[in-house]
């Protein structure tokens, strides 16, 4: 029988291939405590068989491993894989810790610590630990706006986890089409996503946690496609997979993302009580980037409910947050809400220099955020310098047709018609109205 710790490839492993290795470190372990053959043998076993065993000829029953272990004085586990016993739950804390600091924007010094981490779990062939590893260094540089890195690491991750069951790999995977996203393929980035859900089901391995994960990413990503329905459908899976999860981070994250389907639905007390309970969870988890990301999306939607100062007080909590944490696509989300707050209240010029921010933060990629900031500054200049203006609505054009986002791209062809009208191009206005419309008619 399988003791809980060892999983039965690993003893498979020993039994075959392993056989000599196991051996070799029965007979290490020996000689280090002084014993002889004999001695690590009785009662039970004869000093031939012994020899044996540690000469890689004989394949040793689990019982006779838990007896040398037991004389050695070691985890029957520990002779068998070669892991001091506690080694993957010490890793696993680690790997916490690490969450914890890189969330507070202290990744210089936690590189260090994932790199130890990540040697020993590949010393001790803990793939998932040195897939989570690989995840962190991705997750920090996704957030410190190098999606293209990040999507290195995100990779090497999913190959360390090519023989896992599918479950395993939806870190990997999300975080992957989190940067497809990011480098303007949203459209990928649900593919991804929907493969792997596909591929679980299949499985016929119910994972409620991973399953979770991957509608939470869904609903997001659905709404940016504006795929609707999609979106709705996954925020109902979740809403039923709710009280089957057992991480609270997953909790977490499904609150956050479902939140944005409420305020969608016109659900508004249904997306605050979301928001609260994420950040509640994020807070028990010591996880500030991510408390940030609470208090950015209950800024959002104060700010729509007309709750102007309430909105103010969210936004530059979570401002403060990321620039702290160097959460740099955070921040540009920050910066555009903001930038929404201050034309509402008048101040062009001061939502000008915000949403510009936004922009140098996110030059160089293909983010929604960054389109969004251009149309939120092609109309903010559309009063103070047409000729800017129209510059940074075709941005935001450009950047909506490579990203795919179908509505987004609609309203900034009408934004882009309504400011050659007021120039006096009729004809000009009229094209980007019918080009807007055009790219809006499918889904309709």
């Amino acid at each position: 029988m399988v003791k809980f710790g060892t999983s039965a490839a690993e003893v498979e492993s020993a039994s075959d291939e392993g056989v000599a290795v196991v051996g070799t470190r029965l007979r290490r372990l020996r000689q280090a405590r002084g014993l002889t053959q004999r001695q690590v043998g009785e009662p039970r076993y004869t000093h031939a068989y012994v020899s044996t065993v540690e000469a890689g000829r004989r394949r040793p029953s689990r019982e006779a491993l838990e007896h040398f272990a037991s004389k050695l004085g070691v985890d029957a586990d520990e002779l068998i894989t070669g892991r001091p016993p506690g080694l993957e739950t010490s890793l696993r804390m680690r790997l916490h810790d690490a969450r914890v600091a890189i969330s507070d924007g202290r990744f210089e010094e936690t590189e260090h610590e994932l790199e130890h981490i990540r040697r020993d779990a590949r010393r001790h062939s803990l793939s998932g630990i040195e897939a989570k590893t690989e995840e962190l260094h991705g997750l920090w540089l996704q957030r410190s706006g190098r999606p293209d890195q990040a999507l290195e690491r995100y990779q090497r991750a999913e190959e360390l986890l090519r023989d896992e069951p599918p479950a395993a790999r939806v870190d990997a995977v999300d975080g992957k089409a989190t940067c497809f996203s990011a480098l303007g393929d949203v459209r990928y980035a649900i593919f991804l996503l929907e493969s792997l859900l596909d591929e679980i089901e299949r499985s016929g391995l119910s994972d409620p946690d991973a399953i979770a994960r991957i509608h939470a990413s869904l609903v997001y990503w659905y709404i940016d496609a504006g795929l609707m329905t999609k979106a709705a459908e996954s925020a109902r899976e979740l809403e039923l997979l709710e009280p089957r999860i057992a991480d609270p981070a997953r909790i977490a994250q499904m609150h956050m993302n479902v939140a944005r389907q409420y305020l969608a639905a016109g659900r508004i007390d249904d997306a605050t009580a979301s928001l609260q309970r994420a950040e509640d969870a994020y807070r028990a988890l010591g996880l500030q980037t991510e408390r940030g990301g609470a208090h950015l999306a209950r800024g959002y939607v104060m700010l729509r409910e007309g709750d102007v100062d309430g909105a103010r007080r969210e936004l530059e909590t979570a401002r403060a947050t990321f620039e702290r944490t160097g959460n740099t696509k955070d921040l540009a989300r920050t910066m555009n809400e903001l930038a929404r707050l201050a034309k509402l209240q008048g101040d062009r010029h001061k939502a000008r220099a915000l949403l510009e921010h936004a922009i140098a933060l996110l030059a160089t990629s293909d983010d929604p955020e960054l389109a969004y900031a251009h149309l939120a500054l092609g109309r903010v200049l559309s009063e103070l310098d047409r000729t800017q203006g129209e510059k940074h609505l075709r941005a935001a054009i450009e950047i909506y047709v490579r990203t795919e986002q179908t509505i987004a791209l609609a309203v900034s062809y009408g934004a882009l018609g309504d400011l050659l009208r007021e120039g006096g191009d009729d004809a000009g206005a009229i094209e980007a109205y019918r080009t807007g419309i055009l790219a809006v008619e499918p889904l309709l």
